[in-house]
């Protein structure tokens, strides 16, 4: 808490430089629209808007207590009325990026900034890696695609093994998986797969012959109230075999979780019979939370989850000295084989998945990609939790309250994001955040295109300061936009939009801010 005035004082202060640079630049600086019309993104229609404040309302509304019950209809003003307090932080971070826009072109550049060059291939790679996740998560959506001969379809050059199996996730919920083998396939693996040496050709790292593509959907993704009620729970700890720390605990969300160790014992043949190739998993909405899991289990830094079906059905381990004593069972023994068959050669990229893992796992071969203001990427049983206590002041606050609420609120989200930066790691073993290596793209206001910012807990100084109070990447961001967001439409819209600052496309300068 000692570190809190330093953060206020740093975050306020890099607001005023940011105005400081833009007034004092060479460059004219046109005349913008008030600050809070700065917001990246599309507009949508009036009743698109309130359908997305309409869904999430029927998604918390069984929090109240019966005897507070609020009809959805006043929950959806309320939660529209809400989202001011967020839209003032957001707009902020429009305001800024549009100011340094405005004020630095490509010949301002600073070449010999520390880390530039790795940032940017970075963000290159993931960009590419995004929309090959996209093209195939297509193929679930549509799946009339799957029957194009077409000499460019997705189809060439690829077999079909598996053709769209489910896997039982809840009683009324499962998800589907599809799995394309590229035999002509030879890159890297693991940690190598994708990035920018793949695109070039020109991977140093692990090579392999041949790749899985394991691409998985759910029956969910496109109804927020059941997603958000599977969300809803607390998270539950495993007990980790790898890693510095023997038998450290970590979190995970326990739907997400037993899911994938089913996948992964459903896909079983086939991952035994390609035992020497690259395994790639794809996946979106809950299904990306699946594939980063079962991507985990099978390079080994998650245990396999027991098989619901044997009497030692826990999350956590028994103690070694017990399991010697009773021996395992013929269903713990093939999950404790599939724990790790893929080591060094499983990766995944995941689109608009929901926080899923504790942020002491450091899953680096999976990439996850957020969009804008979308909901399910920022919701768990915690966030919803803060999200219940706004929407029950607002209720309790009468009429004076409630229309001058927006401003205890703005106050009330900037300290608690300055508080949840300031803790640092403390506690991360049970906080889940998404898996993996983060990137966020935001769409912006300014030439209608899109920047790439990667975020995460690894991630320090002004990048976590902006994620944690601007970006709301730990509270559900309320806005018009939070659920049309997460349509796999706009994440291939966006991130095609990705402009990459140093690449040129022959017709304009890509850049990132």
């Amino acid at each position: 808490m000692k570190r809190l005035p330093i953060l206020c004082f740093l975050f306020f202060g890099f607001l005023f430089r940011v105005c400081v640079v833009a007034a004092s630049s060479a460059r004219p600086f046109r005349v913008s629209p008030p600050l809070f019309a700065m917001r990246g993104g599309s507009s949508s229609k009036t009743k698109q808007n309130q359908d997305s404040y309409r869904l999430l309302a029927l998604a918390i509304q069984n929090r109240l207590p019966e005897d507070e019950a609020v009809d959805v209809d006043k929950l959806t003003k309320i939660l529209s009325s809400l989202a001011s307090a967020q839209m003032a932080l957001k707009g902020l971070d429009g305001a800024a990026h549009e100011a340094y826009a405005r004020t630095h072109d490509e010949a301002s550049l600073d070449t010999k900034v520390s880390g530039r060059a790795r940032r940017s291939a970075a963000r290159a790679g993931c960009a590419a890696d995004g929309l090959l996740a996209a093209e195939l998560c297509e193929l679930l959506e549509r799946p009339n695609l799957l029957e194009s001969n077409s000499e460019t379809g997705p189809l060439v050059k690829r077999e079909i093994l598996v053709n769209a199996t489910s896997v039982k996730m809840k009683k009324d919920s499962n998800v589907t998986v599809l799995v394309l083998y590229e035999p002509g396939y030879n890159s890297g693996a693991g940690l190598d797969h994708g990035g920018i040496e793949d695109l070039a050709g020109s991977s140093v790292g692990s090579k392999t012959c041949g790749r899985l593509l394991v691409i998985v959907g759910d029956s969910l993704a496109m109804d927020l109230p059941k997603t958000c009620a599977i969300l809803d729970t607390i998270p539950v700890e495993v007990e980790l075999h790898a890693g510095l720390v023997a038998n450290e605990i970590a979190s995970v969300q326990g739907t997400l979780y037993r899911t994938a160790g089913r996948l992964l014992r459903e896909l079983e043949p086939t991952l035994r019979k390609y035992n020497q190739t690259a395994v790639h998993f794809v996946g979106r909405s809950l299904a990306g939370g699946v594939a980063a899991l079962a991507a985990a289990i099978f390079d080994g830094t998650l245990p396999m989850p027991p098989d619901a079906r044997t009497k030692h059905n826990k999350m956590r381990r028994k103690p070694v000295m017990e399991e010697i004593d009773e021996g395992p069972t013929k269903n713990e023994t093939r999950g404790q084989e599939l724990e790790g068959l893929g080591r060094g050669r499983s990766s995944a990229v995941v689109l608009g998945a929901p926080p899923c893992l504790s942020a002491n796992v450091k899953a680096a071969f999976v990439k996850s990609i957020m969009y804008g203001d979308d909901v399910v990427c920022r919701t768990t049983a915690e966030s919803l939790d803060r999200l219940y206590s706004r929407v029950n002041r607002n209720v309790k606050g009468g009429i004076i309250g409630r229309q001058m609420g927006w401003m205890t609120d703005t106050v009330s989200l900037t300290m608690l994001s300055l508080k949840t930066h300031a803790h640092g790691s403390e506690g991360e073993e049970a906080r889940l955040v998404v898996p993996g290596q983060a990137f966020l793209v935001r769409p912006r206001r300014l030439g209608g295109v899109c920047s790439m910012h990667e975020v995460g807990s690894s991630k320090g100084g002004r990048e976590a300061l902006r994620a944690a109070v601007l970006w709301q990447l730990h509270d559900v961001l309320l806005s018009k936009s939070m659920w049309k967001h997460h349509q796999l439409e706009s994440y291939i819209h966006g991130l095609d939009r990705v402009q990459l600052r140093g690449f040129d496309d022959k017709s304009k300068v890509e850049e990132i801010y």
